[in-house]
Formats: C-alpha cells, structure tokens, sequence
C-alpha cells in the first residue's frame, strides 16, 4: 500500500511541476529545442527529489509514532551465549593504520566481554595490504593483541594476491573458513559496534531463519574537522527519519551498504557469486560495488533483506575533507554506473532493480543538473537573440517553482529536527532546542554551499567512467590532516572558474534569473575558500565550543568509543616499528622471522618466487643487505618463506 502511494504521489506532483515548469518557459510564445530537453531534464529530477521528500516523509511518521530516539534491542538479557549461532566477525582491510584496528576489534572485544559473551564471535581481520611494512606491522599488532587476550579468538589472514578487492576478501574468507559459522559480521577498517548491538543481530537471525542480510545503520563519529562534523551531525540529526522511511519503503525487501551487516553464510555462499560483467573496466569487468549485487542476488534467491532501524551501537568514521570524500565516491560511482547493466538482467526482483537504478541516478544526477542549468541558459540566450522580451517570462511562477523544489529537498531535516524537539531526551544530547536547530541551519547552509560542487565532482566523475578511465583501488585518508590553500586551488580552480564563468553567462543572458541559480553559483565561486574551511579542524573546535553541529555521542561518549580510544593510545606508544625497518627486522629476527612464517603457513600464504628472481634477491641480499633488495619485490619476498629463509639463515652467520 505504502509503495502504492508514494509511487503515485511522485507521480502526481513531477507531472503538475512539469506542466507548470513547462509554461513557465514557454512564455506564451513557445518552445525552443533548449527548452524542451530542459523540461525533460526537469521532469527527471523533479521526480528524484519528489521521491525522496515522501520516503522521508513516511520515515518521519514512523519516528513520531515510535519515537526519535534510537536505542539498542534488551532482547539478549537472560539469554546464555552459549545458546547463539557462531558468528564470524570480519573485517578487510588495505593499507590502514594495524594500530588504529586492532584498537577496534580490542574495544569491541572488551564489549562483548561486559555483556557476557565470550564464545559466540570469532574475529577475523582478512588483510589484502601491499604496503610491506604495513603487513609487518599488521602481524606484530596482531601478535600483540594475542599475547594479551590469550582467549580472545582472533584471526589473521593475509591475501598473496588482491583479487576482486574487498568482494574476492570476503570471498576468500568464505571458500576457507565461511562453513564453519552460521553468519558473518561484515565490517569497515573503521567500523565499531557495541557488543550488545552484535548480540542482538545475532539473536534476530536466530528468532528468523528467513533473514539472509540484517544490515545496521552505522552513525559516524570521531571526526574533528568542520566537513566531517557536519557530515556526523546530519547522519546524527536527519539519519534516522530517511532510515526509517526507506525501511517502510522496501520493507523485507532492503538492500545491503557493504559494511555493519549480518549475512547468512550459507546461503550468501550458495547463491552471492557475483558476476563478472562482459567488456572491460570501467563499466565491464569485476563489479566494484558488490553490496547491491550481493543483496540483490539474495533477494532473488527468497531472502528476506531487512534494516534494524531500532538498534544503535553501529559506528562509522567519515573522511575528514571535501577531497577525501570525493576520491571514495569515485570509487563508488564507477561501481554504481556498473549497476545500470543489471537492471535489465534477468530474474532481480524490481526492488533490487529500482535500488541499482538509484544507485546509477546518485550520481548520474549530478550532470543531469549541470545539464539542465546550461540548457535553461542556452533556451534564455536564444529567446533574448530571437528579441523576446524578459518581461514575458513568468518570473514570479518561476520562484514558486523554485521555493517548492527547495522545500522538497529541505522539508525532511525540519521534520528530523521536529522529532527531536519534541524527544526531551534526544534533544538534550545535541546540546539543547536553540543549539540543536541553529546547528541544523548551520548544516542545511553547509550542505547548500557543497552540493554544486559535490555535483561538478560527480559530473566528472560520471564523465571519467564513460571514456574508458578506470578508478585505482586506494587506501582511504583516515587522519585529520587539513587543506592547504595550494592544494585547494589545484583541485578546486577549475570549479572556481567554471562558476564564475556560469555567473557571468546568466546575467548576461537573463539578470532577473540570478536568483534562481545562486545556490549553485555560490558554492562553486567559493570552492576554495570553502574547501579550505571544511577541512578545517579550527573551524571543527569552533564549533563546538559554541556547541554547534554537536552529537549525542560526543554528549555522552559510547563506550565502545572510549575503549577503542585507550585501546589506540596503549598500542600507539608501545609500537616499536615507528623508526625500524620491519621488512629488515623480519630477516634479523629469529622470533619475529618465526611469527612471520607462522602465519604464513597457517594460511596458505606461502608462494615461492621463480628460481631466477629468488636468486636475484639473493645476489642483492649478498651485495647490499635487507636494503639493497628491490622495494618493488618485498612482498612477492615475503610470500616466498623458502627464499626468506635463506636470506634469514645467512643473516644468523
């Protein structure tokens, strides 16, 4: 019925905004070719903005009518943990920080350990790092970590190849180890949960045999810079009415973001194999997003997909500047855009079709909007040459147009913020009524001032994957580290320059229509300063000194959060890597060298090198030490436990 309505309402509403969008620019005197492509345009992400603001707004119901605040499921208590399904805990990871994860998966041990449950979850951390020093590192955190839990049950694996990216990770794990546990908790480099919030995902799967996928909202925390707390105050803030709307939206028929989820092993082994498309990348090849797929593949299946908007104790880190995040997002937009092939395949259910077409149109929307803003100025060039007056444009319908669409894409965060006004609770934690409202504007200005230049990223982005250019898989920048104005106007001045240029473009073609497009042009004249400011940490503080843009877990700290802090601080002091070779040490070092090979061994990580190379190093090793063999080659060294055994026993000499 829900569905029923919304579809209708979106409907209804674009075709009203079409025909009035569309007298609008006729003017009583027709339609150029301009015009008619931006009325389609029009049409397009009218309906997109539509459907959000009344998904949003069934969210909103659902809030007022259970409540605004979010809290973690009771329905672990009495429950003896030996009684829960065993759960593997994953978590993949490239190049991060060993310190910064192992602080992690310490804090939510120590979770889970409060709440009584020491036998239901195992952990593994499924390691695709090329950095060898970083791998090195990995495995003295994870000896560390051993030594001091000796009943934790922690796990290391290291991939020899990164085949398939985080996916073929996954994959891995499952084809080795998956048929030994019930379900899988999936998590990010910089994913945290609460103990109890595990306990109780796995308390639903049981209470459900039909759930294939139970994916968490995850809140992100822990930023300091003005562009992350912003982004934490929205989720925070706005979060739960477009969970909850997109929950009464697909109903069991949900989808999967990639990370804070439980899976069902067994039938994500029988039926999740992802494809490989036809062609080559960027649109051909492995699929880079493979959470729709994956939820897809097992709703087709007769998999229920649910999200447990209720439960809390799921955390997330964001990136810390405006760069960062659009370097993530372009690994995500190629991966979306490969969805566009897939809404046609054969057997998807049409929620699954309609989650990859959102996928495609999240960033396809973008130079959609470019597109439709230059065409409006091209219609307006050509009415002025063709010596028709400005004063036939209705400007005033104009502006009610304009003033409805903004509505609709502002509407819900005053429903968010109504919601929690009226938690006296909820409304506390972010610091009051006046603060929790003046942040709210603060965030709505921020959001304005950004979105055009989000859009220009995404438009290039969208245009990149259409030529032919591949995206690399990267680590992300997880350190607060700033903006420097040089690098803001290498990666920001041609944005500067295309908004002053649009600027100009439209007070020459129409002066009065300014107005209309000002929230675009604002943003994009001002990228640099802008970029500069929102990376800023100075800005971040001030903030919140004055208490704006704050959340409820800065109000009162989880206290996950507070072990992973103490956790990262312990292990960042006691790390003995910061100035010392470890691919040396690991030739050196007897008890390291045998902790290496250990692991190795145990994971069948053991690849030897053709006989030509392995001698080649050798030769190296001879002449120069550790340092003179080849960075290039360390790794594929340190896969080969014959060779680095060699070079270990001439060190001994």
């Amino acid at each position: 019925m829900l569905r029923s309505l919304i579809i209708a309402g979106t409907s209804a509403i674009t075709v009203t905004a079409s025909w009035a969008y569309t007298r609008i620019v006729a003017g009583g005197v027709g339609l150029n070719v301009f015009e008619v492509a931006s009325i389609i345009l029009f049409a397009l992400l009218f309906a997109w903005i539509t459907f959000s603001f009344l998904v949003a707004t069934a969210g909103w119901i659902r809030v007022l009518r259970y409540g605004a605040s979010r809290s973690i499921s009771t329905e672990i208590d009495g429950r003896d943990s030996s009684s829960r399904s065993s759960t593997a805990v994953l978590m993949p990871v490239y190049n991060e920080s060993p310190d910064r994860v192992f602080a992690g998966i310490r804090a939510m041990l120590r979770s889970l350990d409060e709440n009584g449950d020491k036998t239901t979850f195992d952990f593994y951390v499924l390691s695709d790092t090329t950095d060898h020093e970083v791998w090195l590192s990995e495995e003295q955190a994870w000896s560390r970590l051993t030594a001091d839990l000796p009943d934790a049950r922690v796990f290391y694996r290291h991939r020899p190849e990164n085949h398939a990216r985080k996916a073929g990770n996954i994959a891995d794990f499952c084809s080795r180890w998956g048929s030994r546990y019930s379900y899988m908790i999936v998590l990010d480099a910089d994913s945290l949960m609460e103990g109890r919030t595990m306990m109780s995902m796995v308390d639903r799967m049981d209470a459900d045999d039909q759930i294939g996928i139970l994916q968490v909202p995850p809140t992100p925390v822990g930023r300091e810079s003005l562009f992350a707390r912003a982004q934490q105050f929205a989720a925070a803030a706005y979060g739960r009415v477009f969970v909850e709307g997109f929950a009464a939206w697909t109903g069991s028929d949900g989808n999967y973001w990639g990370h804070n989820a439980i899976i069902r092993v067994e039938p994500f082994l029988d039926h999740c194999d992802l494809p490989v498309l036809p062609g080559v990348a960027p649109l051909g090849g492995e699929i880079l997003s493979h959470d729709f797929v994956e939820a897809a593949l097992m709703l087709r299946a007769g998999w229920k997909i649910e999200l447990a908007t209720d439960l809390g104790g799921s955390y997330e880190e964001c990136p810390p500047t405006l760069a960062d995040y659009a370097v993530r997002d372009q690994r995500w937009c190629q991966g979306n855009l490969q969805h566009a092939r897939l809404v046609i395949s054969e057997g998807f259910h049409p929620l699954s079709r309609f989650h990859f077409s959102s996928g495609v149109m999240a960033y396809a929307a973008s130079p959609i909007w470019i597109a439709f803003t230059l065409l409006c100025i091209l219609g307006m060039a050509v009415e002025r040459i063709r010596s028709v007056s400005q004063e036939s444009i209705p400007i005033g319908g104009a502006m009610v147009l304009f003033a409805l669409s903004m509505t609709l894409l502002l509407l819900p965060k005053v429903f968010a913020l109504l919601a929690i006004t009226f938690d006296s609770k909820l409304r506390r934690s972010f610091g009051g009524v006046i603060r929790l409202w003046a942040g709210g504007m603060a965030e709505i200005l921020i959001s304005i001032l950004l979105s055009p230049i989000m859009a220009m990223f995404h438009t290039r982005f969208v245009l990149s994957a259409l030529r032919g250019t591949s995206v690399k898989w990267m680590a992300q920048q997880r350190d607060e580290h700033g903006v420097r104005w040089s690098d803001a106007v290498k990666q920001f001045g041609l944005f500067s320059a295309v908004g002053t240029s649009l600027a100009i473009a439209t007070w020459l073609a129409i002066p009065r229509m300014l107005i209309w497009f000002s929230p675009m042009l604002i943003g994009l004249v001002f990228s640099i300063p802008i970029a500069v400011a929102m990376g800023s940490r100075w800005w971040g503080h001030a903030f919140k000194r004055i208490g704006l843009l704050i959340i409820p877990e800065e109000t009162t700290m989880p206290r996950v959060c507070e072990y992973q802090i103490e956790s990262h601080r312990q292990s960042s002091s006691v790390s003995d890597h910061k100035h010392v070779s470890l691919f040396e040490t690991v030739i050196r070092d007897p008890q390291f060298h045998l902790l290496h090979t250990h692991i190795q061994l145990a994971t069948g990580g053991s690849v030897e090198l053709p006989i030509n190379q392995s001698k080649a190093i050798e030769a190296a090793y001879a002449a120069s030490g550790p340092s003179g063999i080849p960075v290039a080659v360390r790794s594929d060294l340190l896969c080969d436990l014959k060779t680095l055994r060699s070079l270990h026993l001439e060190s001994q000499r």
